[in-house]
């Protein structure tokens, strides 16, 4: 697989380890860095303060804070582009204007990566 145009470095959220570990593998594959790991909101929150990334991919359902909480906190801060997953349907309207594209579980690399380059040169929504 060939990678994206510009290397990012990624921050990947999500509660269930084997997720995390599919990030790690495929992520460098894309030519890309990933610059840490949460299992949940609050661990999330905390990683983006100690070094805010260039692209945030976060499950929607975790414990102690899920995705759509951090992500909200996160943009009262930080313009960071998002990447929602989660392997419930796709809301009809993304609830903020960094969440740049919403994957459903499970997902392909080429779906991932085809995310990863449209949170590249992001559209603003308001």
């Amino acid at each position: 697989m060939l990678p994206t145009t510009c290397s990012l470095r990624i921050l990947i959220a999500d509660d269930e380890q084997d997720i995390r570990e599919y990030f790690e593998r495929l992520l460098p594959r894309l030519g890309h860095h990933l610059i840490g790991q949460a299992a949940d909101g609050v661990e999330l929150l905390e990683l983006v303060e100690r070094d805010p990334p260039d692209l945030i991919i976060t499950d929607v359902m975790m414990p102690r804070l899920d995705g759509i909480q951090a992500v909200e906190k996160i943009a009262k801060q930080y313009s960071v582009p998002i990447i929602m997953i989660s392997s419930l349907d796709r809301p009809s309207a993304l609830p903020n204007q960094f969440i740049i594209d919403y994957l459903v579980k499970p997902f392909g690399a080429a779906e991932l990566d085809a995310a990863i380059k449209r949170s590249a040169s992001p559209p603003h929504r308001e």
